[in-house]
This record gives C-alpha cells, sequence and structure tokens, in this order.
C-alpha cells in the first residue's frame, strides 16, 4: 500500500506543482492574483487537442503552437485589460474572474460540456516495485519536472533572471538600475502563460479535457499558492507535493469524496493560522 501512494503522491504533486507556479509568477511579477488561472491552464490542453485533431500538427509542434497562442493571448490580456488599472487590485481581480466565466462558456459554446479523451502516445506501463504505471503518466511528470527546473534555470542563472527577480524584490530600485521593468513584467507573464500551457497539457495528458477541470483546477491553483505563500516562486513545490500527498492518502482511506475538499480546507486553515503561507513568501515591494 505504501509504494503505491509514493508513486501516485509524486505524480499527483509534480502535476500540482506545473498547474501553480505560473499562478505565484504571475503574481510575483503584477501583483494580481489571477483567478482566470485555472481557465487559462485548461485552454492549453485545449490548445494541444486543436492543434492534433484539427490542425493535423505532430505533438512537439502542437506543444508550441499551445504555448505560443497561450503566451501571447496572456500578455495581450495583461497589456490592454489589466495593466492600464493595475493599481486597482479589486478592480483587476473581477476581471480575471470575469475572464474564468467567458472562457469557461466559450469552451462549451466550442468543444461541448462533456469531457473528451486526450490521445494517448505511449500506451505501454512500467512495473516498479510490483505497482504498474503508465509510461505516458511518467512521461508527463518529468516533463512538468522540467518546466519547473528550465524555470529555476532561467531565474537563477540568466541575466533575465536576475533582472526579473530585481523587478519582483523591488521594482523601483529595478527602475533606477536602468532595467526596462516594464518590458522584464511582459516577458514574465509570457513565461508564467508558457509553464501554465505546459501544466494543462500535463492535466490533459493525465486525466481528460473539459470545461469543468477549470474551476476545480483553479481551486488546486489557489489552495497550493495559499500553503506555499503568495509570491513565494519556489515554495510551490512542496506546497504541491504536500497536497498531492494529502490528496492521493485521504482518496485512498476515506473515498473519493474527499479528493479536492482538502484544498478547500487547507485554504481556510491557512488563512486562519499563517495567511502568509509556509514557504517564506516575501512581502511584494512595487
Amino acid at each position: 500500500m505504501v509504494l503505491p501512494i509514493i508513486i501516485d503522491g509524486i505524480l499527483l504533486g509534480a502535476l500540482f506543482a506545473a498547474s501553480t507556479i505560473g499562478l505565484s509568477m504571475f503574481y510575483a511579477v503584477t501583483g494580481i492574483f489571477n483567478l482566470a488561472h485555472g481557465a487559462l491552464l485548461i485552454l492549453g490542453g485545449y490548445l494541444v487537442y486543436t492543434a492534433l485533431s484539427v490542425l493535423g500538427m505532430p505533438l512537439p509542434a502542437a506543444i508550441v503552437f499551445s504555448i505560443l497562442v497561450l503566451g501571447l493571448g496572456t500578455m495581450l490580456f495583461y497589456k490592454y485589460m489589466l495593466h492600464p488599472i493595475r493599481t486597482h487590485h479589486v478592480t483587476c481581480i473581477i476581471i480575471t474572474l470575469a475572464l474564468l466565466l467567458v472562457l469557461e462558456r466559450l469552451t462549451i459554446v466550442l468543444y461541448g460540456p462533456w469531457g473528451l479523451p486526450f490521445p494517448t502516445f505511449i500506451p505501454e506501463t512500467a512495473v516498479i516495485g510490483g505497482v504498474e504505471v503508465s509510461l505516458q503518466k511518467i512521461a508527463v511528470t518529468a516533463l512538468s519536472l522540467a518546466a519547473i527546473a528550465a524555470l529555476w534555470l532561467i531565474m537563477n542563472k540568466t541575466w533575465l533572471g536576475l533582472a526579473m527577480r530585481a523587478t519582483i524584490d523591488n521594482m523601483n530600485a529595478a527602475t533606477a538600475a536602468g532595467i526596462n521593468t516594464e518590458k522584464i513584467i511582459m516577458l514574465s507573464v509570457f513565461i508564467s502563460a508558457a509553464i501554465t500551457a505546459i501544466g494543462g497539457i500535463s492535466i490533459a495528458s493525465t486525466l481528460f479535457l473539459s470545461p469543468i477541470l477549470m474551476s476545480q483546477m483553479n481551486m488546486v491553483a489557489i489552495a497550493v499558492a495559499i500553503l506555499a505563500g503568495l509570491g513565494s516562486l519556489w515554495g510551490i513545490v512542496p506546497a504541491a507535493f504536500i497536497l498531492g500527498f494529502s490528496d492521493v492518502v485521504g482518496a485512498i482511506y476515506l473515498g473519493g469524496w474527499y479528493r479536492f475538499v482538502n484544498l478547500a480546507i487547507v485554504i481556510i486553515i491557512v488563512l486562519l493560522v499563517r495567511p502568509q503561507g509556509f514557504f517564506g513568501a516575501k512581502e511584494r515591494i512595487a
């Protein structure tokens, strides 16, 4: 029983991390909590599905297509809808919530209200310690972790990452140092959307595609972000695995009703006990 819990917890934790880190990054660089994140996440999966089934693209091209469309779309949304009113935080949150509802309705109109099966590219399975695991799930987990590792390298080993961290820490000081903070923010928004697209692809490959997942995965991302601490980019990873294992253990011992219920419980408890989260989120200085 222990080994299946470990395997499922790792798979789900990686999925939660890839699904949330884009939300945390968007908040860190813009100061806006994006309630449309769940919709953008699942939209990334729908874009790959469209590229594969309608446009006939191979999988690598479909992934690039999803990243580019979601990244550019998110940049335009931020630039023309959020940036002009970025100091009015409540208004920005309401606009992102409206976007979530619009994208949910639009997805139902275009794809229908029912779930769509995502193509299986790796039908084989592997046996790990007597537990049979889908190779596609393993590949998706590797993709999620690779995307997070690539983001870490960008943030810590490149000039762009240095500029991004300076902008997040103190926008005024970064501007005084000669950094074009507006351009850095736009690039950061694109990168956050790109990793969100990868998270959506991982969800589609592991589960299925459905408009209902937009709100459900929004709940997942919000719970992970709150547990980590808003703006705590790397706290997302341990927080995601904590919730991933919690979800797996709860579903096994308490039943399927526990899934997603624990996320609401985590949000309430963390906000009451430690509103700043548990992994060293820093206050945004803008």
